[in-house]
């Protein structure tokens, strides 16, 4: 997989990034749940946006995504991708009804789905926000079931994205009875590229 090349302070930074977002987003389930949650981030990276579908299994794997716009000092798009049985396992802990991996993502599950989408992108762009000395401001979240390749088509084609690079920030969410792996993905236009790398050269 490529990667743009960062030195070895810019990494340490970007690895400061993914884990206060980890961190800010863990206490905020944690608070909403009532329950222990941990988030850790195995990896955070820059990625070309072709490359978006191989990160979270290729362009025909089955995921449920998460996407919305950030305005403000930083326009993006956000988009928070999940593999079925892990969406289904995230929908689970908010609802508090269990769901098998051969369930459907029905309507209760979806207006779960869409909650979390708000509490993590507040999370994420806070913490962000901060590093970066930004606003950054979500839209409501929309939620789409499609394979990954379809997904980034729809990203760049009907949301107008010219973004070529993409900001990943890897996650696993752990709670007692359940472990979920999701992708954090901020696709920013070309000055926001720009005002993050600066930031983190910084």
């Amino acid at each position: 997989m490529a990667d743009m090349a960062f030195t070895d302070k810019q990494k340490d930074a970007m690895k400061e990034i993914g884990n206060i977002c980890a961190g800010n987003a863990a206490t905020a389930l944690s608070q909403l749940l009532d329950t222990n949650i941990s988030i850790v981030v195995p990896r955070i990276l820059f990625l070309p946006i072709e490359e978006v579908p191989n990160a979270v299994g290729g362009d025909d794997q089955l995921v449920a995504g998460l996407v919305l716009r950030v305005l403000g000092d930083l326009p993006s798009t956000i988009i928070f991708i999940f593999s079925q049985k892990d969406a289904l396992a995230l929908a689970g802990l908010m609802t508090g009804k269990p769901v098998s991996g051969g369930s459907v993502i029905g309507d209760v599950e979806r207006s779960a789905l869409k909650e979390v989408g708000v509490i993590l992108a507040n999370a994420y762009l806070g913490a962000l926000g901060s590093f970066v000395g930004l606003g950054l401001v979500p839209t409501v979240p929309e939620l789409i079931i499609d394979m990954a390749g379809a997904m980034l088509d729809y990203v760049l084609i009907e949301l107008s994205c010219t973004s070529e690079f993409a900001l990943l920030i890897e996650s696993e969410f752990t709670e007692l009875k359940a472990s979920i792996r999701g992708h954090f993905f901020l696709i920013p236009n070309s000055v926001g590229l720009e005002l993050i790398i600066k930031s983190i050269g910084e």
